[in-house]
């Protein structure tokens, strides 16, 4: 999600640095210092457009394209299946870790494109940073080196009295032509060849550089570098810094004809002393040299010229000129591309209010989504969670009665269009499957091996606890992994494929283009990898995939489509499992929630039974860092069941992250709020 906005800000940067540089045409013919201001603004929200666009409100702008939020689908197709490298490349090792699994295997490499564009970019970057920090450490050493430049004691004089400006010069060898550096203490440099200058030179000189001062321009080159350093990917960035030197060369020239300079003689000055300059006296980066080559053709032309506007900005002009592009900045900022035009879907952006807004045909109800935006709010304050999504179903119907959800603090619809690792909780799934092929039976006891299980291939899985002998609803209650394993083993690949089909992970349903996440074409018998798609860790589903599910085993094991509009029939139902089994399965969930070893009780709502599964993935960030995706999925009541929540909690912060103890205390506080709403 780091990568999709910092997408989005480079795309805004873009479109504020096109719009000042088509400001330029249209300032063609006012001062250059009017067209400094436009540049050296538009070059610092580049800078700052990250820190803008997150604390300020978000303004929502149509776009033909939806976006895609992908939240963690990316991470977890990595895991991999086995443990021998393939004959035609190397393997490398990897760690696949859940809240109650930690292994590690041998996997085939993966190009992870998104970390390749991070290394690739920081290292742009940093030979920007490099350059104008050697160019900075060079001018403070030219300073150091320098000596006072008495002879130009009259000229410094004479300047300070025309600007009001103390004026600071001394000469050095180290430079061809005259420079100013210093952010905070300015300082002229002036090269030794100035010694044969006459006072007249002199003056136009001090003038010119301290037009630089006066504009504080050693400062807004330096913004403008680090600017070129972040964005140095787009070539707007360095058009625009390019241009902003030049218009602040013509702007000082401008000063020192206002203050009575005849414009032949400075012209003639100013080819004299780009004549000195020379490999050996180039002016580093980290100061602002007066004769650049590059720009001096352009210059001469506009100071002799007769029709060209050289008055200066007032403060007045200028700040008013500088606070609307500023504001201008602002707006791109807080603005945000959604999906537009006719028949386009919401995209993963969009404000929730657009997407849920209740119509005649709207199965929200606005009292259940005041309920879950209130308290999806509450959590992302308390875990400081990067995206979070809370959704309300009715399983008889299929209809999303409220739906909330956000990335990054801006309103998402996470549970539609976000794809998560899909955990523990898809362990119901796969006893439902077990039970209803008959593999294991309601009152079975599994040897869980004290918490590790070693396959033929010497991988072993392991489980957060030592666990021995379970029955099942202790197995679903302490959330075994070597158990479910072993259920798995019974069950074969092709039959759990086959059983995640029918409950149509991996398809689009039809609620505005969900994201169908992903499940593996083929699951391998009496494997690790197979292991992992039962434990959940080898397959991705958008929460609303998960909720649907656990909407059939409520409606006795029928699966109803979710829908976001009233049906005007009754809602078709599919088959998926007998009658008892649902049944069976639902009194199993309840023990993850009142069982000794429940990793779900705080999901407990006083007065009714719950019926819920707790769910934690865990990943690596680039850069080494993990991120957990925590979930609770629940019916309540268990029996009879109102309502189906899902609470999905995305990259928390804290020292407890699992499902159990981040989502169950949120999906108790929805619930018991939805039951008492009206």
């Amino acid at each position: 999600m780091i990568f999709e906005r910092f997408i989005v800000d480079a795309l805004r940067v873009a479109v504020v640095l096109g719009l000042a540089l088509a400001a330029m045409v249209l300032l063609r013919r006012r001062a250059p210092a009017a067209r400094r201001i436009v540049l050296a603004t538009a070059l610092a929200g580049a800078l700052v457009m990250p820190f803008v666009s997150a604390v300020a409100p978000s303004w929502r702008l149509p776009s033909p394209v939806a976006t895609v939020g992908l939240g963690a689908r990316e991470l977890a197709e990595r895991l991999v299946e086995g443990n021998a490298a393939p004959a035609s490349g190397p393997s490398v090792a990897a760690t696949v870790k859940t809240s109650a699994l930690s292994v590690t295997v041998s996997a085939t490499p993966h190009i992870d494109w998104r970390a390749v564009i991070a290394v690739v970019w920081a290292l742009g970057a940093l030979l920007v940073l490099a350059r104008l920090a050697v160019g900075l450490v060079r001018s403070r050493a030219m300073v150091r080196r320098a000596t006072p430049a008495r002879q130009w004691s009259v000229a410094v004089e004479r300047a300070e009295q025309t600007t009001g400006l103390r004026a600071d010069v001394r000469v050095t060898d180290a430079v061809g032509v005259p420079a100013v550096t210093g952010m905070v203490r300015p300082v002229v440099l002036v090269p030794r060849a100035s010694d044969s200058w006459d006072d007249e030179r002199r003056h136009a000189v001090l003038l010119h550089e301290l037009a630089h001062v006066r504009q504080m321009d050693c400062l807004v080159h330096f913004v403008a570098q680090l600017a070129c350093a972040i964005h140095w990917f787009d070539p707007l960035v360095w058009i625009a810094a390019r241009r902003l030197r030049f218009e602040r060369e013509l702007a000082a020239d401008d000063a020192v004809l206002a203050a009575g300079a005849r414009a032949s003689h400075y012209a003639e000055d100013l080819l004299a002393i780009a004549s000195t300059t020379c490999a050996a006296g180039e002016v580093p980066s980290g100061a602002l040299g007066m004769g650049e080559r590059s720009h001096l053709a352009a210059r001469i032309t506009a100071i002799v010229s007769a029709d060209r506007v050289r008055r200066s900005l007032t403060r007045v002009h200028a700040a008013a000129l500088f606070g609307a592009c500023a504001l201008l900045v602002v707006a791109v900022a807080c603005t945000t591309p959604t999906a537009g035009g006719p028949g386009a879907a919401p995209s993963a952006a969009a404000p929730m209010a657009e997407m849920q807004a209740p119509t005649a045909q709207s199965t929200v109800r606005p009292a259940l989504q005041k309920i879950v935006e209130e308290e999806l709010d509450r959590t992302l304050a308390e875990t400081r969670a990067e995206a979070a999504a809370i959704l309300v179903l009715d399983p008889s119907t299929g209809e999303i009665l409220a739906d909330a959800g956000k990335q990054h603090g801006v309103p998402t619809d996470v549970a539609v269009r976000s794809a998560y690792v899909a955990a523990s909780t898809i362990k119901a799934v796969v006893l439902a499957a077990a039970l209803d092929e008959g593999v294991v039976s309601p009152d079975e006891r599994i040897d869980c091996e004290h918490g590790a299980w070693k396959y033929p291939d010497g991988k072993v899985l392991q489980d957060h606890d030592s666990f021995g002998v379970l029955t099942i609803p202790e197995m679903m209650a302490a959330s075994s992994n070597v158990g479910f394993a072993k259920v798995q083993d019974r069950l074969g690949g092709q039959r759990l494929g086959r059983w995640l089909r029918a409950f149509h992970f991996g398809e689009v349903l039809p609620v505005d283009g969900s994201n169908p996440g992903s499940i593996p074409e083929r699951i391998e018998d009496h494997s690790f990898a197979g292991g992992l798609v039962a434990l959940g860790e080898g397959m991705t589903a958008s929460p609303l995939h998960i909720a649907a599910a656990y909407a059939a085993l409520a409606n006795g094991g029928e699966y109803v489509t979710p829908t976001r509009t009233h049906r005007s029939d009754p809602a078709p139902r599919e088959r998926l499992m007998k009658t008892e089994t649902a049944r069976e399965v639902v009194q199993t969930l309840e023990s993850v929630v009142y069982a000794e070893r429940a990793t779900g009780g705080l999901a407990r709502v006083e007065g009714v039974r719950v019926a819920g599964k707790t769910g934690t993935g865990v990943w690596d960030l680039p850069g080494g860092d993990e991120a957990y995706y925590s979930t609770f999925v629940g019916l309540v009541p268990s029996t009879a069941t109102r309502f189906v929540i899902l609470v999905g909690v995305d990259q928390a912060k804290g020292d407890d992250l699992s499902g159990g103890t981040i989502a169950a205390p949120v999906f108790a506080r929805v619930a018991t709020r939805a039951l008492a709403a009206k």
